[in-house]
């Protein structure tokens, strides 16, 4: 992986931030749609804006692996949608013994060898982020359609430092 001077990173989650309770009434079951395409130009505005990378928070990283070899369908179907928007998946979250979202990020911060100098965390779930409170944006799945314009004005204030 190429180092990075002054990284700036999105955690990413997918499921309440690339779809919603909405979508899920409406879309297409017998293929693979899990994530409404609707919401990947917001992502692409916060890169565009800040220059951030993208890092996968949410469980779906699973799927994912920067070889593509090794990713499975559903890491092949999040690959090839975020290209199809101009959008790359940078890295991902570890995987372990951790108690929550928060505990992976942290590691990922503290031994990713990436000097970051802003991040932000975009997730649904809006519990249990302490010190990481002032970083998170939270979207809301069921109440609107997941990230939005002001979830990008939110990320890209904090990814800026404005």
């Amino acid at each position: 992986m190429l180092k990075v001077q002054n990284m700036k990173i999105i955690f990413l989650d997918i499921d309440g931030v690339l779809n919603s309770r909405e979508y899920d009434r409406k879309r297409d079951y017998t293929k693979q749609t899990n994530i409404d395409e609707t919401r990947l130009p917001y992502v692409k505005q916060i890169v565009d804006k800040t220059g951030a990378a993208i890092v996968l928070s949410s469980t779906w990283r699973r799927h994912w692996s920067s070889n593509r070899d090794k990713c499975d369908s559903d890491g092949l179907y999040m690959t090839d949608l975020f290209a199809k928007y101009g959008l790359t998946i940078y890295d991902k979250t570890p995987e372990g013994n951790y108690v929550d979202r928060h505990d992976e990020i942290k590691h990922y911060m503290l031994y990713s060898g990436e000097p970051i100098s802003s991040f932000v965390i975009i997730d649904d779930y809006g519990f249990g982020w302490g010190e990481f409170s002032d970083h998170f944006v939270k979207t809301d799945p069921y109440g609107s359609l997941g990230i939005d314009e002001g979830v990008v004005a939110c990320a890209v204030k904090i990814l800026n430092g404005k």
